[in-house]
């Protein structure tokens, strides 16, 4: 016969599945219930009788203490035995008996006090489609708290503040910073189309304050004004780091844009007229496709003639069309002999070939790849003599 034991260990891997959760929310769980018990046959009847009444008395012993939990028996006929009085099902009276007898009492009522919650807060919510059981389960007893953040969001769509300004009571920004994923489920179903960037999807790099129209830290591009002359337009700063929202809505007398990996080498960039220089931030390069102004200007990328300088370069020209690359040509390459190095195995590219490279390009790439000159061969800009810089320059008719 089951064991008390075997029927505990069974409907907790039940409530686990949360299947009793499921049953009362789409109002299936009734009570009394009866969980099933499998009976013993004629044969273990016959030859195990002393065992079988043993072990039927030492089950019922064990459900004595739970509550609300009793043994059901029927006669039943057998071939052999003939008529036997058997247990065939235990029966739970009411949720609070079977919660208690799988040691669930106190989540389930927090759990039922929760959904009752939602339910009348935002009605519209479906628990088990938008916001899902685990959820609900996770967040137990914070409901009136996220139920307030939505009612909040759909008075207040897309707020235009920070996550620190947002006037919820008894709600502090790392409630919600620890929460994101939850809140932007309430929020999903509860606001309108109109206040949802759907662009962003993912909660990283400040995705859920994209998606819902809310101030955040920004990244920062830095970028120094290589012609004195538009100093003044700028309160005569010349080093200049600005959040990328506020670069996008410069408007400077550029028509030239050159962007370099290194540091030192953007802080030495020679003076041309009506230009500037950016700082590069390797693949975060993605960062300036937002720019808009960037399109009208001549766009120059300065990086290590390597696999990877390849591929940012690819990169950034997949956002800008007219970006040209600035001595990263077989001839540099071959003028500064000396100053070779050997490309870091983890940055090395394994692509055969890079989309919009020019045909130049794209030749330097593929003899680099094959270790044409030598294994995993480097030339990292800030080796490049000065000198080719200003002669790259002066070819390109800047002043």
């Amino acid at each position: 016969m089951q064991t008390v034991k075997a029927l505990k260990a069974k409907l907790q891997k039940q409530w686990q599945n949360q299947v009793f959760y499921k049953q009362w929310l789409c109002g299936e769980l009734s009570f009394p219930l009866q969980v099933s018990l499998k009976r013993p046959t004629d044969k273990q009847l016959l030859h195990d009788f002393a065992v079988l009444t043993a072990a039927q008395q030492a089950f019922e012993r064990e459900l004595l203490p739970h509550a609300g939990v009793s043994l059901l028996k029927q006669q039943v006929s057998y071939a052999t035995m003939g008529r036997q009085n058997v247990p065939v099902a235990v029966v739970f009276e009411s949720p609070e008996a079977l919660a208690r007898f799988c040691g669930k009492w106190q989540e389930w009522q927090q759990f039922i006090a929760d959904a009752k919650r939602l339910q009348a807060g935002l009605p519209h919510v479906r628990i088990g489609q938008q916001v899902s059981i685990k959820q609900l389960l996770n967040h137990a007893g914070e409901w009136e708290k996220l139920i307030a953040i939505a009612h909040f969001f759909r008075a207040n769509p897309l707020p235009g503040c920070y996550l620190r300004e947002l006037p919820v009571a008894g709600v502090d920004s790392k409630f919600i910073e620890h929460r994101k994923q939850t809140v932007k489920t309430l929020l999903d179903a509860v606001l309108p189309a109109d206040a949802i960037n759907s662009q962003y999807t993912q909660m990283g790099e400040h995705g859920f304050e994209k998606r819902f129209g809310l101030r955040f830290d920004e990244p920062q591009i830095r970028f120094r004004l290589l012609d004195p002359q538009l100093y003044y337009e700028v309160g005569g700063l010349r080093d200049i780091s600005l959040p990328i929202s506020h670069f996008a809505q410069l408007s400077l007398m550029v028509d030239r844009v050159f962007i370099t990996e290194n540091l030192v080498n953007g802080l030495a960039f020679p003076n041309v007229k009506n230009a500037l220089v950016i700082f590069g931030k390797g693949y975060s390069v993605q960062l300036l496709k937002q720019i808009q102004w960037l399109h009208r200007c001549r766009l120059y990328y300065w990086g290590d003639v390597d696999t990877d300088g390849f591929a940012m370069l690819s990169q950034i020209r997949g956002y800008f069309s007219n970006t040209q690359s600035l001595l990263m040509d077989e001839a540099t390459l071959l003028a500064t002999k000396p100053f070779w190095g050997a490309e870091a195995l983890n940055k090395r590219q394994t692509p055969e070939s890079l989309p919009n490279l020019i045909p130049a390009e794209a030749a330097l790439y593929s003899k680099l790849k094959a270790d044409h000159w030598q294994p995993r061969l480097r030339l990292e800009q800030e080796r490049i003599p000065f000198s080719l810089l200003t002669e790259q320059l002066r070819q390109l008719g800047c002043k």
